[in-house]
């Protein structure tokens, strides 16, 4: 009879406190999804893949990931859960699994947000529970939540005290930029959700900043100029896409899509931004001679624009992006948190000072 007790109280702790403490569960119905281009895209993809089917395969599969999008809502909880499942439990080799597969929190402040905790996922299972934050102060506050970058989110629930308050809240913005682009958009290789580039331009320019990226397939398809071109009102477009198109790919499609852009889009600031120098060619030569023939395309066809007659085009070079040092990314190619806080100096200036 002892050890039957004994097992059971193991059990109880083995659970935690998701078992042991009056919850609240709301769902993700409950919520206003924020942070996408298309009102009424089905669950948490950001682009309705049946009606955008001429789209290539493997960019549609990756516009279902869950990427840059998040919820805002008020609460005097002192606690904050969450239970969520993802499509799999399958991690990439460069990049955390909070970033892939997690979510992080932030709370407002007086001078902006200010993060606040990380919902770390089963390592094992789709399905997983974490505790974000506890032990708050029970005066309300307003949380923004970040999805997962790397994953198909299949559904979530949020978990608060049983009697806390909850009010779903929508964000509203002085601008909208849209970022389209290779894995480096999409956020790879930042710890968490919300310190990929975009979600930090986000937060400091107080705009809504839409992640388009395609990791490994940022290749400016006419496709998807197309699908862009859907898009309503907007005040910038960023094409961070050099990265994944071969330097034939940039010399012979650029002009065409930002052509096919600029048809539904005459006067929005288009801002291209040239790859980053990718601290592999450090030493492999082929590499470096890829980057260097791919900017080199980039600035031509920049300016073939220009004698073309198009407007309001803006461009930034690879100087300095990711720094001098070689100490900026996790890879080679992909930015740490400290490379992408240098992105995000240069390319914040720019896009601060087209707005």
């Amino acid at each position: 009879m002892k050890k039957k007790i004994s097992t059971l109280l193991l059990l109880i702790l083995i659970c935690g406190s998701f078992s042991i403490y009056a919850q609240q569960i709301i769902p993700a119905s409950k919520f206003e999804i924020q942070g996408r281009l298309f009102e009424n895209t089905p669950k948490f993809h950001r682009v309705d893949t049946l009606k955008y089917r001429e789209l290539p395969a493997a960019v549609k599969k990756l516009y279902t990931h869950a990427t840059g999008m998040f919820v805002t809502f008020k609460s005097n909880t002192s606690k904050l859960s969450l239970r969520w499942k993802t499509v799999d439990a399958e991690l990439g080799n460069n990049s955390t699994p909070i970033m892939s597969r997690g979510f992080d929190v932030y709370v407002r402040e007086a001078t902006g947000w200010c993060f606040a905790g990380v919902a770390r996922p089963d390592l094992k299972n789709a399905e997983s529970k974490a505790i974000l934050v506890e032990d708050m102060a029970t005066t309300e506050k307003e949380f923004l939540l970040y999805f997962p970058l790397y994953k198909e989110l299949a559904d979530f629930d949020v978990i608060i005290d049983e009697k806390a308050s909850f009010v779903a809240t929508r964000q509203y913005f002085n601008k909208t930029v849209v970022v389209y682009g290779s894995s480096i958009v999409h956020g790879a290789s930042a710890s968490r959700p919300g310190l990929a580039y975009t979600a930090q331009l986000g937060r400091r320019l107080n705009a809504n900043v839409i992640n388009m990226g395609v990791s490994g397939n940022a290749r400016m398809e006419s496709e998807v100029a197309d699908m862009l071109s859907d898009i309503g009102s907007i005040d910038l477009i960023i094409m961070d896409c050099v990265p994944n198109s071969s330097p034939e790919e940039v010399k012979e499609r650029t002009f065409n899509f930002v052509a096919r852009l600029r048809k539904s889009h005459p006067k929005v600031p288009i801002l291209l931004i040239e790859s980053i120098t990718r601290q592999i060619s450090n030493y492999n030569l082929k590499w470096k001679a890829r980057l260097i023939e791919q900017n080199k395309n980039f600035r031509l066809q920049y300016e073939k624009l220009l004698q073309a007659g198009y407007k309001d085009l803006y461009y930034l070079p690879t100087d300095h992006l990711i720094g001098d040092d070689s100490e900026g990314t996790v890879d080679g190619t992909h930015p740490t948190d400290v490379g992408f806080e240098r992105m995000l100096k240069i390319i914040g200036a720019k896009v601060e000072a087209i707005l």
